[in-house]
C-alpha cells in the first residue's frame, strides 16, 4: 500500500489528537432502525470494479446490525426523492483541506507572521492536505443528518481499508446507540493493557531501512516488521493475537495521523501525531511513522493528554 501526501508551507507537531466524531445518541439509534445505503463507485473501470467489489464484500460480511443496499449516487438521489425516512447513507468522496494563515502588515510597512498589525494583515493558503472521506449520514424527514465520518489518507482504498470503514462505522453506532460516555468507548488504560497482550504489526516500507533494528529501542514490547502482503492478510483474517498500525485523516484537527488498531475487531486502541514536515514536500508513510514515536503508543500520559474522543457533533 502506498501513501503520499501533499503538504505545504507547513510544520505540524504533536498535540491534542482525537479521533472521530462520536455520533449523537438519537441519531445512532435511527441509524440502527433504518437500513444501511452505501455508495457505489460510478465508472467504468478495473479500479472502480475492484473497489465496488471490495466494499460490497465487506459490508455484507461485517455489517451485522441492519439491512444493506449498495447504490450508486445517481440510485441514491432517486431513493431519497421516493422516501424521506427509513435509510442511511454511507458516502465516499475525494476532499481538500487548506488552512489560511495571517501575515502581519506592520506601520512601517514590513510584513511578518508576527508585529504590531496597524496596516492590518494579509490573509494566504498556508498548506493543503488531500484525503479521502466516508460519512455515514441518517435521512430524517428528507434531511440528511450528519452522524460521523473516516478519513483515509488518499483515495487508494483496499479491501482493508473497507473493512476498518465498516469496523469504525459499527463500533461508533453500536456504542453510542447503547449511550456510552466518550470515556467508556476510548479507555487508555484498557487499550494500553490489549496492547501490550498482543503482537504489534509493523509493515517494513512505513519505515526507513536505517531505523528497522532500532524500533526495539522505543518499543518494548512484542512486535514484528512484516513485508505489505502479510500486513494486508492479517487484517483481513481479524487476527485476534494481533495489532497493527494504519494511517488515518483527522477530521477534527484537519491532520493525518497513525494509530494501532486492534486487527481483531478494528478497535483503535492509540493514536499518535507527526511533526518534522518539511515545507512544500511529499510525504510518504515512512516520514509520517518515525520509530522514535512508538514509545508513545504505550504512554498512559501521551494517550491521556493526546488522544481522547473530545470532539462532539453539534
Amino acid at each position: 500500500m502506498t501513501f503520499r501526501f501533499l503538504i505545504v508551507l507547513v510544520t505540524i507537531s504533536t498535540s491534542a489528537f482525537a479521533q472521530y466524531a462520536y455520533p449523537k445518541v438519537d441519531l445512532a439509534k435511527k441509524v440502527l432502525a433504518t437500513t444501511l445505503v452505501v455508495e457505489l463507485l460510478e465508472g467504468d473501470n478495473k479500479v472502480v470494479a475492484t473497489r465496488n467489489t471490495a466494499i460490497q464484500s465487506v459490508f455484507k460480511n461485517n455489517w451485522k446490525h441492519t439491512a444493506v443496499l449498495f447504490l450508486t449516487q445517481s440510485q441514491i438521489d432517486s431513493l431519497a426523492e421516493q422516501h424521506q425516512n427509513g435509510y442511511s447513507y454511507v458516502f465516499q468522496d475525494d476532499f481538500e483541506y487548506s488552512g489560511t494563515r495571517n501575515r502581519h502588515v506592520n506601520s512601517d510597512g514590513s510584513i511578518h507572521p508576527y508585529g504590531d498589525g496597524m496596516g492590518g494583515r494579509i490573509q494566504y493558503n498556508a498548506f493543503t492536505f488531500g484525503y479521502y472521506n466516508c460519512y455515514l449520514n441518517v435521512s430524517i424527514d428528507g434531511d440528511y443528518k450528519f452522524v460521523t465520518s473516516i478519513g483515509f489518507a488518499n483515495a487508494e482504498l483496499l479491501e482493508t481499508d473497507y473493512l476498518f470503514l465498516c469496523q469504525q462505522l459499527s463500533r461508533l453506532v453500536r456504542a453510542a446507540s447503547e449511550e456510552k460516555t466518550t470515556k467508556e468507548y476510548f479507555n487508555v488504560k484498557r487499550n494500553i493493557e490489549t496492547i501490550t497482550a498482543k503482537t504489534l504489526m509493523l509493515p517494513k516500507n512505513f519505515f526507513k531501512e536505517k531505523d528497522h533494528d532500532r524500533i526495539g529501542k522505543y518499543y518494548d514490547h512484542k512486535y514484528e516488521l512484516v513485508d505489505i502482503q502479510e500486513y494486508e492478510n492479517l487484517i483481513l483474517n481479524k487476527e485476534p493475537d494481533k495489532a497493527y498500525i494504519k494511517i488515518i485523516w483527522s477530521h477534527h484537527h484537519k491532520l493525518y495521523m497513525w494509530v494501532v488498531a486492534d486487527a481483531a475487531d478494528g478497535a483503535i486502541l492509540s493514536i499518535v501525531g507527526f511533526g518534522g514536515a518539511s515545507f512544500g514536500s511529499y510525504h510518504t508513510a515512512n516520514d509520517i511513522i518515525k520509530a522514535k514515536h512508538l514509545k508513545y503508543v504505550t504512554s498512559k500520559f501521551a494517550q491521556k493528554i493526546n488522544n481522547r474522543y473530545g470532539w462532539k457533533v453539534f
